[in-house]
């Protein structure tokens, strides 16, 4: 009985951390009864409203009073969302202040997309004005990205094992690939030799090409079934000698009976058949868990990269504004 407990314990324990991250997921949206989508749709619409009332003498630009106003907005936008990364991890002990922190990133990053947009009155060019527009646009994607993947991918993980732990499916693939080894050295040469070459052969990850796409390079798993499908065949259709008196039906029999356990080499190729075909399908679920795990954080590598950018790019254009105010 105390065994089925551990086995109920272990097999919900995954389920109920992907609950609790997709409550803390939904509460990042709602916190404060939806506060800072309601102050991002304000900021939005006074930005907008500014923007339809103001009359520059020439075209709209973040050259104009109105342009500086909200530039100096969204650079303060832009610095102050960015110190998340940074203080982050200081709200861990109050998760009702990291949610609420989060939930202010999410929704005052997408005002500043139309903040910053304003600020340009829609001009364009090649210049670092423009590249620091574009890089701000990168980070704002990357960020959405990054909340729809959190919010998607954790619970497909924790379906694909099946309530293993990555740590365990490892081990799992080297022990299916030690017994693999051990029924063919009991079977012939030819078949120790094709069993070991696929199971080298095996790939866990790849690139991050391969990653990404879920489209690993295929190894030879497919023809070591086919080998060992056909090789039973020609076991299962090998005929009982026909001739040659009692000598050649001991030597027929003594070759069809392994040693140890007098076990039919059909059947041990049928057992070696079903552990390679397990191994492959673990093989298979690890890729398929590695590829969902780069999904999930790949956006870490864009957003944290193209934030500094972004930053070092705001500072440029600031610089240069000045200079030649």
């Amino acid at each position: 009985m105390e065994a089925v407990r551990r086995w109920w314990a272990r097999w919900r324990a995954p389920r109920e951390r992907v609950r609790s991250r997709e409550s803390e997921h939904r509460s990042i949206f709602v916190y404060g009864d939806f506060r800072y989508l309601k102050l991002a749709l304000l900021l939005c619409a006074l930005s907008i409203g500014a923007y339809l009332l103001d009359d520059p003498p020439f075209s709209p630009s973040g050259n104009t009073w109105l342009g500086y106003g909200l530039g100096t907005l969204g650079a303060l936008l832009i610095i102050w969302l960015a110190w998340l990364g940074v203080r982050k991890r200081n709200f861990r002990k109050g998760q009702g202040r990291l949610q609420g922190w989060v939930s202010a990133h999410v929704y005052l990053g997408l005002s500043l997309l139309v903040v910053a947009t304003l600020h340009t009155g829609f001009q364009f060019g090649w210049n670092v004005h423009t590249l620091a527009y574009a890089l701000m646009v990168l980070v704002i994607l990357s960020g959405v990205y990054g909340v729809i993947a959190y919010a998607a991918l954790p619970a497909r993980i924790t379906r694909a094992r099946e309530g293993m732990e990555f740590g365990e499916m490892t081990a799992s693939v080297e022990r299916l690939g030690e017994q693999a080894l051990k029924l063919a050295d009991q079977i012939d040469s030819e078949t120790h030799a094709v069993v070991a070459r696929s199971i080298a052969n095996a790939k866990l990850g790849g690139s991050l090409r391969e990653q990404l796409s879920g489209r690993y390079i295929r190894s030879d798993a497919g023809t070591l079934e086919d080998f060992l499908k056909l090789k039973d065949t020609q076991i299962k259709a090998s005929p009982q000698p026909a001739g040659g008196g009692r000598q050649a039906t001991i030597a027929f029999f003594a070759d069809q009976l392994f040693d140890a356990g007098r076990e039919p080499r059909a059947e041990k190729l049928q057992r070696l058949l079903k552990v390679t075909s397990e191994r492959k399908a673990l093989v298979e679920r690890i890729n398929r868990d590695v590829t969902l795990r780069a999904r999930l954080n790949i956006w870490l590598y864009m957003h944290v990269p193209v934030t500094i950018a972004l930053l070092a790019a705001l500072l440029v254009h600031i610089l240069t504004v000045f200079l030649y105010w």
